[in-house]
């Protein structure tokens, strides 16, 4: 499995939050993808993870991220893809979250055949989404 692989907010948040319930499975998962795929998240994640990291330890939260980064590549947007999402949001009625349309532009944009996230509503078309349970189960982890 040498794929491109976006990983979605939730996967690295239950990643470094061992109190939220698909920790093990997302550990797994992204443990598993380390070895197996090429993986990218969007650039604007970063804030995302340190805002929610920082309510405890904002030294944490920044080592967090150095690690993150080194293990994955950020892909960055701007007006191009920001207009791409409204665009979809505003044409098809399954796209009704600004994040989620926002990431999987950008997962098209890198040529993504996987999206890992554990957000069931996460809408997409031509890329398949999977969350870290499911995956953990195809691959017998």
């Amino acid at each position: 499995m040498t794929k491109k692989v976006f990983v979605d907010a939730n996967i690295l948040l239950d990643i470094l939050d061992a109190q939220r319930a698909s920790h093990a499975y997302s550990v797994k998962a992204y443990t598993y993808l380390l070895q197996h795929a090429h993986l990218f998240t969007s650039c604007d994640l970063v804030t995302t993870i340190y805002y929610l990291n920082a309510k405890k330890s904002k030294k944490e939260a920044l080592g967090n991220i150095q690690a993150l980064t080194k293990t994955l590549q950020l892909i960055p947007f701007a007006n191009k893809e920001v207009n791409m999402a409204t665009q979809l949001m505003l044409q098809e009625s399954r796209f009704v979250d600004l994040e989620d349309t926002l990431q999987f532009v950008l997962a098209q944009k890198e040529g993504c055949e996987l999206i890992l996230t554990n957000d069931a509503a996460f809408a997409t078309e031509n890329i398949e989404t999977i969350s870290s349970k499911a995956l953990c189960e195809r691959l017998g982890l």
